[in-house]
């Protein structure tokens, strides 16, 4: 005994916990121990999407994890795998309860074969929760390290790796929480997660009726970061409302068309033409009140490089009113021997002139390419038997460079590309600029996902402490400040228009983030990674132990049973 107790490895690979699932052992109370769990799991889940569905609710994303972690306490593997699962489904199945209106929309499903559409996804997606809940429990059982250190790099770290269309970031929810997301100009909105997890994880210490609680010294130290993160986002939210007060104003217009949802080229309403759209007479109404830069949304077809007619008339109105012009349209180029077909955002400048275009460079899965096309080649027939017109075959942009154009740069990102925090630090290289989103979401009905949509992008204008426009087809449109404020919106599902100052964008240096954008999530793998290996060193370990103390004992035997008699 007194030789495990000096053996190093022994202190920093303890003795495996036990994990016995009390849920799983008869007692008086069995029906509640067996539902109790699943009761705080699901409550878990409810926690972590409420701030996407209600974002005035956003201390609700600060507990969640809280009663996961009660749930949890001395379960089995299996179980923690179960309880994160049912965590995962309810997150996912609450929080993007809009994918049975889209395969409502796209396939013309009804009640109950929409939402069983959408459970397949959400099925999906909730593994991300069980996998991160089983790989926490062996991570308890074989290292003992404190729930402060695992409980961030294991959650976040997982959800940062699984491959899911709509990524679950809780930071991203927090978009009215002002002070909490100034932080995020330094590591993103993942180390805001971190500390979403982190302070969950406290609470939990504070309460956890077994196990053992971690040392005094580590609860204060997480105390203390929380504070300062805090400290940090009111000192900076008050600096950024004194610096964007002082800049001249830009008047930014964004035109609603409020297109319906259409698999083909939707026709223009009555009495207009591809030469003459509705945005541009709604784009002519915000000129003569005064907008110098006019966003149109994503929509699907326009015309403009497709037809010289339409590419002229587009010339001509931005030289005509003198406006900077900001709009998406589909793209034919030949290439290489070859025809590729682009998502494109355009800028024309006050005289009329193209000042650039970006090709997009995040495409949607299954909508604007097909994942693992070349690996299995067999999934293609399949795939395009099932979504149709809808899966176009898009080539991906290489370049993500800001435009310059009548003195300011402007960062043009379309639609699903904003959930990409570090392709969108990719072009604005600390050198400021406007970030101009092109957004098309109609496909998702009259639902909160566009509204989603918008508040997840507020948190990309944070990180790189750039003002935003979001012009999205449907609504909610918005201006945005670098503090993350939303300065004026649009009625949803409406259609409508938008004037209103932005601060002029101004080169006011990188930001942390935006000179790292991979620093946190290479961090976090690593950290995974380091704690996986540990852990698998010390099941390691131990296992030789046991061989070795088996081969002692029978040694032993032998030699009693060997000896003289």
């Amino acid at each position: 005994m007194a030789g495990a107790r000096n053996d190093p490895g022994h202190r920093l690979c303890p003795p495996e916990q036990t994990m016995a699932a009390s849920s799983e052992q008869p007692t008086r109370a069995g029906l509640a121990n067996r539902t109790l769990p699943i009761a705080l799991a699901a409550l878990a889940g409810l926690l972590l999407s409420l701030p996407f569905l209600l974002p005035q609710a956003f201390v609700a994303g600060w507990v969640a994890l809280v009663p996961l972690l009660m749930a949890l306490e001395n379960r089995s593997l299996k179980g923690a795998w179960l309880l994160g699962l049912v965590a995962g489904l309810t997150a996912w199945a609450s929080g993007t309860y809009w994918m049975a209106d889209f395969f409502s929309l796209f396939k013309g499903y009804s009640a109950p074969w929409h939402t069983a559409a959408a459970a397949v996804y959400w099925l999906y997606a909730a593994q991300a929760f069980a996998l991160a809940a089983l790989a926490l429990q062996w991570l308890r059982r074989v290292t003992g390290l404190s729930d402060l250190l695992l409980v961030p790099i294991v959650f976040v770290g997982v959800l940062n790796l699984f491959p899911v269309l709509f990524p679950l970031r809780p930071g991203e929810g927090q978009s009215l929480f002002l002070p909490a997301i100034q932080g995020v100009d330094l590591g993103g909105v993942r180390t805001l997660d971190l500390l979403m997890a982190l302070a969950a994880t406290l609470i939990h210490e504070q309460l956890r009726v077994a196990g053992h609680r971690s040392r005094l010294s580590l609860r204060l130290a997480a105390a203390g970061l929380l504070v300062a993160w805090f400290g940090y986002g009111i000192a900076a939210l008050h600096d950024w409302r004194e610096t964007t007060a002082t800049l001249p104003p830009l008047t930014v217009g964004v035109v609603q068309p409020n297109d319906p949802p259409t698999r083909g080229i939707p026709p223009l309403p009555s009495g207009y033409s591809r030469l003459a759209p509705p945005e541009l007479e709604a784009t002519r109404d915000l000129a003569g009140a005064g907008a110098e830069l006019v966003v149109w949304p994503e929509a699907r077809y326009k015309g403009y490089h497709r037809n010289p007619g339409v590419r002229h008339r587009y010339h001509q109105a931005a030289r005509e009113l003198g406006i900077t012009l900001a709009f998406q349209d589909a793209e034919t180029a030949d290439q290489g021997g070859g025809t590729h077909h682009y998502n494109t955002a355009s800028v024309l400048g006050p005289d009329g002139a193209p000042a650039g275009h970006y090709r997009k460079m995040g495409r949607v899965p299954f909508g604007e390419y097909l994942p693992w096309a070349d690996t299995l080649p067999w999934l293609a027939p399949a795939a395009e038997a099932y979504f149709g017109d809808f899966m176009e075959t898009l080539t991906a942009g290489d370049r993500p460079d800001a435009i310059e154009v009548a003195g300011r740069r402007v960062i043009p990102r379309i639609c699903y590309e904003t959930v990409f925090p570090e392709l969108v630090a990719r072009g604005v290289d600390g050198a400021g600029g406007v970030l101009v989103v092109h957004s098309m979401n109609n496909w998702f009905g009259e639902t909160a996902q566009p509204s989603m949509h918008l508040r997840t992008s507020i948190l990309r204008a944070v990180e790189n402490r750039v003002p935003m426009v979001h012009a999205i087809n449907n609504g909610p449109s918005a201006l945005v400040g670098p503090d993350g404020g939303i300065i004026k919106a649009t009625t949803p599902f409406a259609t409508d228009t938008l004037l209103a100052d932005l601060p002029d964008p101004q080169d006011t240096g990188a930001t942390l983030f935006n000179r790292y954008p991979r620093a946190v999530p290479m961090a976090l793998n690593t950290g995974l990674g380091v704690l996986v290996a540990y852990a698998a060193a010390c099941a390691w370990r131990r296992r030789a132990g046991q061989r070795d103390r088996g081969r002692t004992k029978t040694s032993m035997r032998d030699g009693v049973t060997g000896g003289p008699n």
